[in-house]
């Protein structure tokens, strides 16, 4: 009985340290995203390499996959350039293995026309973000976003851009009857 209970023990000990040795990987996880977070904020950039690996691969990027933590850079940049009380807050996060998932609530107004955008576009758009990580640092990303909002953000868009069109063709019509 006592052997029993000594294994028993053992076992559960096992499992809490296991538990709390994974809540700390993500709780680190979490501050590491945090700061990432923060430089696209406020559009300082200069530590994210203590975060982000040399050669990490952004599969989310403008136009495909992007490689380097100097592009990474580039485009924090301009999204802090380009959008106006820029904030992203995370909702959830959890770590898995060499993963980190985050739930991120991103906010702004664009403040010039910005990857389709035209300036005074509102942002509000809730994504989750999925990073590998190696050794401490993001190696690899990919963003997930609700398929609805990015439809509302692209109707709103077309919406404007027809406006325009409707105006200029008002205005051609009247030169020429």
């Amino acid at each position: 009985m006592k052997k029993l209970s000594l294994t028993i023990v053992g076992i559960i000990f096992c499992v809490l340290a296991s538990l709390a040795q994974g809540n700390s990987q993500a709780e680190t996880n979490h501050a590491n995203t945090l700061q990432v977070y923060r430089a696209i904020e406020t559009g300082d950039v200069s530590k994210l390499d203590q975060f982000i690996d040399n050669n990490i691969v952004d599969h989310s990027g403008p136009h495909g996959d992007m490689v380097g933590l100097d592009s990474a850079k580039i485009m924090f940049t301009e999204m802090h350039d380009h959008i106006s009380n820029l904030k992203m807050d995370p909702v959830a996060y959890a770590t898995g293995g060499d993963y980190h998932f985050d739930l991120v609530r991103m906010t702004g107004t664009t403040n010039s026309e910005y990857m389709g955008m035209p300036a005074n576009t509102p942002i509000d758009m809730t994504s989750v973000n999925v990073v590998k990580i190696k050794n401490g640092k993001a190696v690899e990303h990919w963003r997930y976003i609700d398929a609805s909002q990015m439809m509302q953000m692209m109707q709103m868009m077309h919406g404007e851009h027809e406006d325009h069109q409707m105006m200029n063709n008002t205005d051609s019509t009247k030169q020429n009857p």
